[in-house]
């Protein structure tokens, strides 16, 4: 029997926190982080902590993701969960996006073919997948009131790229809708987005979720495609969809395809747990397993940056470590993926493990940026002492906790001051320093790069502390090569007065208009000879290796046959990620000069040779224009090679094709003026950031309405206080904090009402949306 209206308009809200319809789903995507309904965010239950997207991504191995997923299939299941939220695949457009470390890279192709094996190897497992945060949502600066202004071919080639790669190749369970506005309609509202280009374009049968609180307007996000918001907005929404049902035929259609679609995502993902589901506890043999699992990801992920000779450490039976973030290792990020873990690694033990004795002087409070001048004297002697000894030094250090997080983006690019100032110092008295490097983004590696050695090993998980170590003493060979680049300054960026708060943006938050359009990382700073610390793909091995006999053929069915020679001509075993890029027609084409269309990582013992083969989709040849990809006709060059700059083998290849047909060329620079955006930017400008009494809803956030309403300024003072006494002692820059305040500021305040648990009421919000369109 068929479920009435009443009952629909009920089904297509989260039942609680976590679930849709009788599943259980729990937030990733590098950890399960299953919790009980009204619970604070970091309080889950335990669970393993595997590296970071931003750590895992730079392994280039789609083999070792998947083996990742499975692991993360094997805990979800002892937990009760149906559907793990994750893989994020938003694209990296700033170095200072405070969620970056939740995300895969710069480039929609290693970002979809990553993803595709996390999504592939976890649902072959029984559990559900939610590909987020679609799309456009690349900042967190007002992230649930900004419209993402993004030209159509920007959107198709950059943005949306990797969604639809992992979307046709592994076929989620369900998409997540983002908090963001996309081109000036929500996510979650967005018909293009959600039916034109998802489900018609791409042929997408799954399921569509809203990210938690992004849905407002429950009937309008129904009809633009989406299935179900999350959480549970109380009932909220219920009064509105139900009238809705009552007056509109053809919504009654589209409500009957959402329900079901939940009913769909139940059966197929409902029985699945294991027999410890019900105790809420991970077998011993599974998280022993994925323990080892998270060191091997963490070994192939850490990505060598610079190396005079210092590593490995080999023979050292004694080394000083400095710096906080030896004594508590930054793991990974704050927010909603924050994973509850006991079994972190310890340096200390690591290094005794293996024979070597540890000093230690903490030098630096990685709960603080200002400086500690006892600990830094502490530092300073251990290191004297060392260089009289022979010691070998490694100073740990880069953005903290309190640096990046969810919810908020950096403001700044720079090393925490009082590393800056210690290790500044330390050089002065001891050149013979290796730097470890711990963060969830690019920073100003500078002084870093001054050292001896510098070993970025960025969010690595429970245990990267134990791959670390294997590093340092040479037992384990680095394989790790960038996913994004890292410029030499945040003003290099091609987003740089266009993202966040930074200078010209300022004046229009909640307008952020894309203006580097297709040039986003590599493709702008290799195109537009921009030079940066170290560039995409980049990564040092203690090995050599050497490539050779490139052949290419052109297959009838457009894609292009690719093989090589590559040789380890070192003495050490290791491996090798292999990159191809395409370079494009040389012309003032909008267009960038070359772009990544493959990738394979090779193990190989020293001396040993293999012959290396890939295949190139004609996709590769290709550009947006005229609604659709396009593949245009030139000579080609296909470039092999160990980073975007360092190509050991090309060939030229002719591909028959159209013309391009963009209106504005290389030579119009970016980021583009404002002519020149709106030259290929085809929606209508927003003034969100300009919002006057008489145009506020509960779309609006409690900053937005602040200068014209005093009841917003008052709940803004009520909530400062609530997030500081629900979270007490902790601190406000604690990242946990941090993002609850930043929601309560920032977020919409319909979203602020639902997940009050019913301390703020709809006709409070209703008063304050009333109130500052009075201007009173």
């Amino acid at each position: 029997m068929g479920k009435s209206l009443e009952e629909m308009c009920r089904t297509v809200t989260g039942h609680g926190a976590w679930h849709i319809g009788e599943i259980q789903v729990a937030d990733g995507p590098h950890g399960i982080r299953a919790q009980e309904d009204g619970a604070k965010n970091n309080n889950s239950y335990e669970a393993t902590c595997f590296p970071t997207a931003s750590s895992i991504a730079c392994s280039w191995n789609v083999d070792l993701i998947g083996k990742m997923a499975q692991g993360l299939a094997q805990e979800a299941k002892a937990l009760d969960v149906s559907v793990v939220l994750g893989p994020g695949i938003n694209i990296k457009r700033s170095p200072l996006c405070g969620r970056n470390f939740e995300y895969f890279s710069e480039d929609p192709f290693l970002a979809g073919e990553l993803a595709s094996a996390y999504i592939y190897a976890m649902q072959k497992c029984g559990v559900g997948t939610s590909l987020k945060h679609f799309a456009g949502n690349s900042q967190e600066t007002h992230r649930m009131t900004s419209n993402s202004m993004i030209d159509d071919r920007a959107l198709h080639e950059i943005y949306l790229s990797a969604f639809e790669r992992a979307v046709k190749q592994a076929k989620p369970a369900t998409v997540m809708a983002s908090y963001n506005y996309l081109n000036g309609v929500p996510a979650c509202e967005n018909a293009q987005l959600l039916t034109d280009i998802l489900r018609k374009k791409w042929n997408y049968e799954g399921l569509v979720m809203s990210d938690w609180g992004a849905c407002v307007d429950l009937p309008a996000c129904i009809a633009a495609g989406m299935d179900v918001e999350m959480p549970d907005s109380l009932g909220n929404h219920y009064e509105e969809i139900l009238q809705t049902t009552k007056q509109d035929a053809a919504f009654v259609k589209k409500l009957q395809g959402a329900v079901e679609r939940i009913e769909r995502l139940n059966a197929c993902y409902k029985g699945n747990e294991s027999s410890n589901a019900k105790k809420k506890r991970i077998p011993e043999w599974i998280r022993e397993q994925n323990h080892k699992l998270a060191e091997q990801i963490a070994q192939e992920s850490a990505v060598l940056l610079k190396n005079d000779g210092f590593l490995p450490l080999t023979g050292k039976k004694e080394v000083l470590l400095i710096g906080d973030l030896a004594r508590q290792p930054r793991i990974q990020g704050g927010g909603s993926s924050h994973i509850h873990t006991d079994r972190i690694d310890s340096f200390t033990e690591q290094f005794q493990k293996y024979g070597v004795t540890v000093r230690y002087a903490r030098g630096y409070e990685n709960t603080s940026f200002k400086r500690n001048v006892k600990l830094e004297k502490q530092a300073i002697d251990a290191v004297r002492k060392a260089k009289k000894q022979n010691i070998p030094v490694l100073f740990f250090g880069g953005l903290t906790d309190i640096a990046e997080g969810e919810g908020y983006d950096r403001e700044s690019f720079q090393l925490p001051d009082n590393q800056t100032a210690l290790l500044e110092q330390l050089l002065e008295i001891n050149e013979q320093i290796g730097f470890i490097s711990f963060s969830g983004s690019p920073y100003d590696m500078e002084l870093p790069s001054r050292c001896k050695a510098l070993l970025h090993l960025y969010l690595g998980g429970e245990a990267v502390a134990a791959a670390c170590v294997r590093i340092i003493l040479g037992l384990t060979n680095p394989s790790g090569k960038l996913a994004e680049s890292i410029p030499y300054s945040e003003k290099d960026a091609p987003s740089y007065g266009y993202f966040g708060r930074q200078a010209e943006q300022k004046k229009h938050l909640d307008d952020v208009a894309y203006r580097e359009s297709i040039f986003v990382g590599y493709r702008y700073y290799d195109t537009f000879e921009v030079p940066v610390r170290y560039c995409f793909g980049y990564g040092l091995s203690y090995t050599q290796f050497l490539y050779s006999d490139l052949q290419i053929r052109k297959e009838p069915s457009g894609n292009v046959h690719i093989s090589f020679q590559l040789e380890n001509t070192g003495t050490a075993a290791g491996s090798e990620v292999s990159q191809v890029y395409v370079k494009n027609p040389d012309s003032d084409a909008f267009r960038a000069a070359k772009e990544l269309r493959g990738f394979v990582k090779t193990f190989l013992d020293p001396g040993e040779k293999k012959t290396v083969e890939l295949m190139l989709e004609e996709r590769a040849f290709t550009v947006y224009q005229n609604g659709d990809f396009q593949t245009i006709g030139g000579i080609y060059e296909i470039q092999v090679g160990a980073s975007v700059q360092d190509i050991r083998v090309s060939e030229q290849i002719e591909i028959a094709g159209a013309d391009m047909s963009s209106p504005l060329r290389k030579s119009n620079g970016v980021p583009l003026s404002e002519e020149a955006f709106d030259m290929i930017y085809s929606y209508p400008h927003t003034h969100f950031s300009d919002r006057r009494p008489g145009e506020f809803t509960t779309k609006n956030s409690l900053v937005q309405m602040q200068p014209y309403s005093k009841l917003a300024r008052k709940w803004i003072r009520i909530g400062k206080i609530l997030a500081k006494l629900m979270y007490f002692p902790k601190s406000v820059k604690d990242p946990e904090v941090r993002m609850m305040l930043e929601g309560i500021l920032e977020g919409n305040i319909d979203s602020v009402c639902n997940q009050s648990g019913g301390l703020v009421k709809k006709k409070t919000i209703m008063k304050i949306v009333d109130s500052a369109n009075k201007g009173v």
